[in-house]
């Protein structure tokens, strides 16, 4: 027996998933709701059960697929100790992801911007919850004398800036194969680092 809530669970999920198909392809200005209830299926009014207007839309397909994100990072990181070990699961996670997920990680990285004043500040907090994360595995690195920075804030940035950049710039197998970018940006982050090879 179906329990209660489970299809409007299960409708949100086709809209999230035909959201992120069609702001990838349009950009967020251009993609309707009238495109987005076509492509799930229902009627243009039927679409107000589920999200209040296409802001609303914006916001929870992010806020879902950043703390989705969060968790799956976390999961990774637990029980990995050792600083540089830690560093390379985040960067594995976040090439494996755009690889991937190629659509999600672009719509994070380009229509944050669409977002109200109020939504953006909520969904910028979830994504500094990423750079407290390398932060904090940058600080540990120069505490135990793995990792030389002279501003551990500053590398926390850039590395974050390094590893959201191919989502903008990548597309998978045009350019490198999956192996090849993340040692090129392994690489480039551990030399940021002050790591030895």
């Amino acid at each position: 027996m179906r329990q209660r809530g489970s299809h409007r669970t299960a409708t949100f999920s086709a809209i999230k998933a035909a959201g992120i198909r069609l702001i990838y392809q349009h950009g967020y200005e251009a993609m309707t709701l009238r495109m987005l209830a076509r492509d799930v299926g229902l009627e243009s009014g039927c679409l107000y059960y589920h999200i209040k207007d296409k802001q609303d839309c914006l916001f929870r397909l992010l806020k879902e697929i950043i703390e989705g994100n969060l968790a799956m990072l976390d999961q990774g990181l637990r029980g990995v100790d050792d600083p540089e070990a830690q560093m390379r699961a985040l960067i594995s996670f976040f090439i494996t992801h755009q690889w991937e997920k190629k659509e999600e990680a672009f719509i994070i990285s380009s229509e944050v911007r669409s977002l109200t004043p109020e939504n953006y500040q909520v969904i910028s907090a979830l994504s500094g919850a990423f750079r407290d994360r390398v932060e904090e595995i940058v600080r540990k690195g120069v505490a135990a004398g793995k990792f030389r920075v002279k501003n551990v804030t500053v590398a926390a940035i850039a590395i974050c800036d390094i590893l959201g950049g191919p989502a903008r710039w990548y597309y998978p197998k045009e350019l490198l194969a999956l192996n090849e970018i993340m040692e090129m940006i392994t690489e480039m982050i551990f030399q940021l680092l002050g790591a030895s090879r």
